[in-house]
């Protein structure tokens, strides 16, 4: 299922709490059908919302952050999520340390690991595990990918309780992101 336009701004004026959400065009964002969507701006609060679903938030100023920025965050982790890489990365790259992939580098988060080991992140016992923000405001909330009561039905509380989780078998922690988001990262060896 595609977003539309129309779909986008209703989830943005949620995502960020605001009624006046200011479209932001990026014809890079928007000419990518698999991996593009929409941006918006309301007030100091910037917003993708994905074309095949998801989004990111950031409270730009506090971050450090541009519209554009996150424009390009989006694009890069996209991109890398669906196997489309960059001709030249327009960005810093640390190999990710679970399968050495170039993964998106933050300074704050050194060890962080690519999107797809950790969408393999599971609790102790090897139960996939997913994590988002509770809500706009933050917060971390983990789910089990799949319980009895249906997909992301159950908390994963040990999970939430420790901040641990695993990746074929290595120890990492799942925290909330500074800005939003949430990180996965491997524990020193």
């Amino acid at each position: 299922m595609t977003t539309t336009r129309d779909e986008a701004v209703a989830k943005a004026r949620v995502v960020l709490g605001a009624d006046d959400v200011e479209p932001y065009s990026d014809a890079d964002l928007e000419g990518d059908e698999l991996c593009g969507g929409y941006a918006f701006v309301a007030g100091d609060r910037g917003a993708i919302i994905g074309f095949h679903g998801g989004y990111r938030t950031s409270l730009l100023e506090e971050s450090g952050e541009t519209i554009e920025t996150l424009v390009i965050g989006w694009l890069a982790e996209q991109r890398h999520f669906h196997g489309v890489e960059p001709e030249e990365p327009a960005f810093l790259t640390h190999p990710c340390p679970i399968c050495g992939t170039p993964t998106v580098h933050q300074d704050r988060y050194p060890a962080s690991v690519c999107a797809q080991c950790q969408a393999r992140a599971s609790d102790r016992d090897g139960r996939r595990i997913v994590g988002y923000n509770e809500g706009m405001f933050g917060g971390l909330i983990v789910f089990y990918a799949e319980s009895p009561g249906g997909p992301q039905s159950e908390i994963a509380g040990e999970v939430l309780e420790t901040g641990r989780c695993w990746i074929d078998g290595i120890e990492c922690t799942i925290a909330e992101a500074r800005f939003g988001g949430v990180v996965v990262q491997r524990l020193a060896p």
